[in-house]
């Protein structure tokens, strides 16, 4: 669901750039492409097994890719352009705080999450 909401806000912060066919295309693309990964994992689950060697590397190297996609996609795409070059570079001390500490309240909240899953 989060995924959805955080996609929904930047197409729609692509503004003028895209036109509304590319932003239709887009939201289809994740709209479908959830579903078919869903049935995929839903199809090889019989003949999953999660202790054999090979199985857990590959587990591991692909969530060690999803992982840095998502901290570059995170950092540099969406942190970067709001604090640098987006409103928040020239915002006042209070609401540069205010973002600041919403940030680091999210990181932790978002930490615990990991650690209960």
């Amino acid at each position: 669901m989060f995924e959805g909401i955080a996609l929904g806000s930047r197409i729609s912060g692509l503004g003028n750039n895209a036109s509304f066919w590319e932003k239709l295309i887009m939201c289809g693309c994740y709209a479908v492409t959830t579903p078919i990964g869903m049935g995929i994992g839903i199809g090889v689950l019989s003949v999953f097994n999660g202790n054999n060697k090979s199985t857990i590397i590959a587990i591991g190297t692909i969530d060690s890719l999803s992982a840095g996609i998502l901290l570059w996609t995170g950092i540099v795409d969406m942190l970067a352009m709001d604090w640098v070059f987006g409103p928040l570079a020239r915002a006042g001390l209070f609401k540069t705080l205010c973002a600041m500490t919403s940030l680091v309240a999210g990181m932790i909240l978002m930490s615990f999450l990991g650690k209960w899953t």
